[in-house]
């Protein structure tokens, strides 16, 4: 039979057991975590780099002499004569809506 002192002893001894066994499972899932964390975290430096690149692409693609290039070569857009040249002047403004004047001169 266990005396007093013996039996206290025990229940020390598995709790401390039990309080070292959660120390280590509670550091498998913390690495476990952190293992998961580094993998979003390289995700999110990869579309990073990605949103930077396709930034990159749509400066260059708005830039005027990419727009010019496009015009002329896929449009066949080309600069106006100086006979093609409309001069307006305050008299030549409108008077009704812009909408309906221009609806108008599009379809006569």
């Amino acid at each position: 039979m266990l005396n007093g002192l013996q039996k206290k002893t025990i229940l020390i001894v598995v709790f401390i057991g039990v309080i070292l066994i959660s120390i280590v499972l509670l550091s498998a899932y913390a690495a476990e975590l952190k293992v998961g964390n580094n993998a979003i975290a390289a995700s999110n430096e990869a579309l990073q780099g990605e949103i930077d690149t396709l930034g990159i692409k749509i400066m260059s693609a708005n830039s005027i002499d990419q727009i010019e290039a496009i015009a002329s070569s896929e449009l066949g857009m080309v600069y106006a004569d100086a006979s093609e040249y409309v001069v307006i002047s305050g008299d030549d403004a409108p008077t009704g809506s812009l909408a309906l004047t221009i609806r108008g001169n599009a379809y006569n």
